[in-house]
This record gives C-alpha cells, sequence and structure tokens, in this order.
C-alpha cells in the first residue's frame, strides 16, 4: 500500500502551480499615479512582446524612483514575472518577497503571491522556505478574511478571497518534507474551499491527503479519501486496491472483500495480483467456489499465467467447496504445467473420496508414469491397489500391492493388504 502511494506522489509537485503570475493594475486603484499606471502597462506590453530589455529599463526607473507604496509593489510583483521569463527562479522569488514585504496588497493578492514564492521554493527544492512563506502569513491572513467578510457580509460559499491552492501548497510543503501530521491540518482547507467552490477535488491534493491519513496510521480516512479518489477516477484500479488495504489494516476482511469484489465486478479489477488477491480473499472469507469461478474464468482468459501455483489454489479452491472433479481437472491441469506427479496423486486421492475408483486407479498410474519420489511412489501404489481391491478386481490390486511391498515406505501395509486379499479369496 505504502509503495503504491508513495509512486503516486512522485509527480506532485509539479501539479500545483496554477498560473496566478498575471498582473491586472485596475485604473481607479487611487494608490497609484496615472504615471505609475501607464508605465506598469507599458511593461506588461513589454514582457508580452518579449521585449525584456525594454521592460527591466522602464522598472529599473520606477524601483529607483517610487517610495513604499503600492505601486511600487506592483513594480517588484512585475519584475519577478521578468526574472521567470529569464528562468531566473530565485531573482524571481527576491522580487516577490520584496513586493509582500510592503504590506500593501489585499488579502486575496498576498495570499496569491506568498502562494507562487511557496511553489517556486518548492520548484527549486528549497522545502522550508516555501513553507515559511506561508506557514505565518497563512493564519493571519485567515483572520483578516473572516474580518473582510463579517464587514461584508458576503460570506457566500466560494466567495473567499483566499483560494483553495494557498492551503494545498503549504501541504505539498509538508508532503515533501515528510511532515504528515501537517498534510492533514492543511489540505482538508484546501479541499473544502474547492467544493464550496462548486469543483471536484483536485486528485493530486487527496492523494497526498491519503497518503498523509496512512503514514499517520489513520486507516479509515485514509479509506474514506481514497473513496473519493475513486469517484473522480473509478478506472484506477490503484485506488480500488489502496482502499481495500486500509481496510485489511483495520482487520475489516468483510469490507475488503466488498471493495474487491465491487471493482470485479466493474471490471476494474485487471492486475494478476489483485485478481489472485480477490481470489485468496473470497477462499479466506468462506466462499471459496465463487473465489474458483472467479479464477477459472481468467484462467481460461488467459488474463492471469498458467502456472503451477495457480492451477493449485485453483484446485485447493474447488476441494474447499467440495467441487473435488473440479479440483481434479484443475490439478491435471496443473501436472501439465510442471512434471510433477504429486499433483495426479493428489487428484487421485480426491477421486477416492469421490467413490470413483476407477479414475483413482488411472490418476494414480499416471503419478507412476510422470515420476515420483520414494514416498508418494509407494502411496501410489498403495492407492492404485485399494481401489483395485474396491472394484473387486483382486488380480490387479495384488499386482500393485506386490509392487508397494518393494518399497519401504509401504511394504508393510502392503504385506497386510496381501494377506487380507488373500483371507477374501479362501471364502469366494
Amino acid at each position: 500500500m505504502k509503495q503504491l502511494l508513495i509512486r503516486l506522489s512522485h509527480s506532485f509537485t509539479g501539479l500545483l502551480f496554477s498560473g496566478l503570475f498575471s498582473l491586472s493594475v485596475m485604473a481607479a486603484d487611487t494608490s497609484i499615479s496615472p504615471a505609475t499606471y501607464e508605465a506598469l502597462n507599458d511593461v506588461q506590453e513589454y514582457l508580452q512582446q518579449e521585449d525584456y530589455v525594454q521592460a527591466q529599463e522602464v522598472l529599473d526607473k520606477l524601483v529607483n524612483k517610487l517610495k513604499p507604496s503600492f505601486g511600487l509593489a506592483l513594480a517588484h510583483q512585475l519584475y519577478g514575472q521578468l526574472y521567470l521569463t529569464q528562468e531566473n527562479t530565485p531573482a524571481a522569488i527576491q522580487q516577490f518577497e520584496n513586493a509582500l514585504k510592503l504590506d500593501v496588497f489585499a488579502v486575496g493578492q498576498e495570499s496569491a503571491l506568498a502562494t507562487n514564492v511557496s511553489q517556486l521554493y518548492l520548484s527549486i527544492e528549497k522545502t522550508e522556505q516555501a513553507i515559511a512563506a506561508l506557514k505565518t502569513r497563512l493564519p493571519k491572513l485567515l483572520q483578516a478574511e473572516q474580518k473582510l467578510l463579517k464587514k461584508q457580509k458576503k460570506q457566500d460559499q466560494g466567495k473567499y478571497p483566499i483560494k483553495p491552492i494557498a492551503f494545498a501548497t503549504l501541504g505539498m510543503a509538508y508532503h515533501v518534507k515528510g511532515d504528515y501530521q501537517n498534510v492533514i491540518a492543511w489540505v482538508p482547507k484546501a479541499l473544502e474551499r474547492e467544493q464550496q467552490s462548486g469543483n471536484h477535488p483536485k486528485e493530486n491534493w487527496l492523494q497526498i491527503l491519503a497518503l498523509a491519513y496512512y503514514e499517520r496510521k489513520q486507516y479509515q480516512n485514509a479509506a474514506d479519501t481514497l473513496k473519493q479518489l475513486i469517484a473522480i477516477k473509478p478506472d484506477n484500479e490503484d485506488y480500488w486496491v489502496q482502499r481495500a488495504s486500509m481496510f485489511q489494516l483495520l482487520e475489516q476482511p468483510a469490507n475488503t472483500l466488498k471493495v474487491l469484489e465491487t471493482a470485479y465486478a466493474s471490471d476494474k479489477l485487471t492486475k494478476e495480483q489483485n485478481v489472485l488477491l480477490l481470489v485468496q480473499l473470497l477462499i479466506n472469507q468462506g466462499i471459496p467456489e465463487r473465489g474458483a469461478r472467479i479464477l477459472k474464468q481468467q484462467l481460461a482468459a488467459e488474463n492471469i499465467k498458467i502456472t503451477e501455483s495457480n492451477w493449485r489454489l485453483l484446485a485447493s479452491a474447488w476441494q474447499l467447496s467440495r467441487q473435488r472433479q473440479d479440483a481434479i481437472v484443475a490439478l491435471s491441469q496443473a501436472s501439465q504445467v510442471v512434471d510433477d506427479g504429486s499433483l495426479l496423486l493428489r487428484a487421485a486421492r480426491l477421486a477416492v473420496q469421490d467413490n470413483r475408483h476407477a479414475q483413482a486407479i488411472k490418476l494414480s498410474q499416471q503419478a507412476l508414469d510422470k515420476g515420483l519420489d520414494d514416498q508418494d511412489k509407494a502411496n501410489a501404489l498403495l492407492l492404485a491397489g485399494s481401489s483395485y481391491f474396491e472394484q473387486q478386481d483382486y488380480q490387479s490390486a495384488r499386482r500393485y500391492f506386490q509392487k508397494a511391498l518393494k518399497q519401504a515406505d509401504s511394504a508393510t501395509s502392503a504385506k497386510t493388504w496381501l494377506d487380507y486379499i488373500a483371507t477374501v479369496e479362501e471364502y469366494l
């Protein structure tokens, strides 16, 4: 389970970047002078035209001229964008942080920019700085947001200035650090706000949350999160198996089986190891016949490798469900895969239990022909001899018991049988 989730988590970081770097300067914002507004617009146009030299010249003048203000913050933000186009991430981060230090942005603007800073730190593998960019800022912004909403009386769902990506980014940073408790603290906030916005939860957010719950041994929460992942991506077989694994850890075999059976019935369970897991669970839960039918179907369709172990499993399932003839067929099939007469001997024993002595004789001889170790050879000779005896073919029975008499493992029993046949024949 852990390996499956970890494998999925490797690609999470690249999925968080949300394209929030675009800047809109509202002309009606009285904190920006007309000249500053025009200069910032010019910079945006230069950036769109990829005229980075002109953009930097205008920004240099603005930064040197402007006092701490909203306009200066926007200039730093555009400077950061300029550095990003030049793939100079550290310089871009510094400019964005310069903008944030001026403390002039509205709640939504500040949270978006701080989120971008955190994401950029993650992109250059500076996890602690990514956490620091949001760790102390988000709680303060949440308080400011609540005051704003209370004042404006606009607490409508989905109208929060702080977007879900902010919480998800902090959760991601903690995920990269391996601090799963804080992943659990922040990612659900992102999911809640995403839902309130009328959107489906993001798959990668649910993935890291499921892993965090697993690592913290909160298996029921992990199972619930995986249920959400299944709802989003029902064709992802791993999610079904991971959810079943959580119920195994919770020691809830009935729920484990329910998940896997639902997946199989929906054609979502296709990997060999997963189908075999379902079969094993059915056997262990006292439903061997259903397990046998599934395994037989998958072997016939060649969705599962035709191996000795799989044929043995099928035979065991049939035997436990008291379907001895089906078990005999499975063991006979297994004997064709490997050069092992002991499988046929096992089939012969099942035939005896069904009082099919002619079949038992045939299977015993096939086992002897294929080759057996000394102990199994002795048992096969005794089994064939006793089956002939049950058919009252004493001559053939005597022939097999005489062969068994020469085997150390069956000599005593063979002598007893031969004496018994002699006694029976006296009264015929």
